[in-house]
């Protein structure tokens, strides 16, 4: 093989695996993504149905894992989209918790320091 039909079939090589190339790093991507959010919704300490959504997140990235290794690689993208997206709601839906207990226990205060004001009628 001379110097230049060495150089056109490492041409040739190049293009047809930088295709799947670039497919590797978008389904990494993905789930490079899809692990962010759960770790993300883990940090948010989800309780109730928001610590089922992570729980759900958790599998469906499983999931994703797993049909990268079998090399079904949209069954792969989908799942990995699903688990951030999944995650994401898990996250915010402990945020919404945190902040309604939060106002709760706020309101509660309140109303034990009106009932104390009426108490005391005003003396100090």
């Amino acid at each position: 093989m001379t110097l230049s039909s060495l150089k056109i079939h490492l041409a040739l090589a190049l293009v047809l695996i930088a295709p799947s190339s670039v497919a590797l790093a978008q389904d990494s991507a993905e789930l490079l993504a899809a692990e962010a959010a759960v770790a993300s919704a883990e940090r948010a300490q989800p309780r109730g149905d928001a610590a089922g959504l992570l729980d759900d997140a958790r599998a469906q990235l499983r999931a994703a894992r797993d049909a990268q290794v079998r090399r079904k690689r949209q069954d792969a993208l989908h799942l990995a989209q699903s688990a951030e997206a999944t995650a994401d709601l898990a996250r915010a839906r402990a945020a919404l918790d945190a902040a309604r207990a939060e106002v709760e226990s706020k309101s509660a205060r309140n109303a034990d320091l009106r009932r104390r004001l009426l108490v005391n009628g005003g003396r100090r």
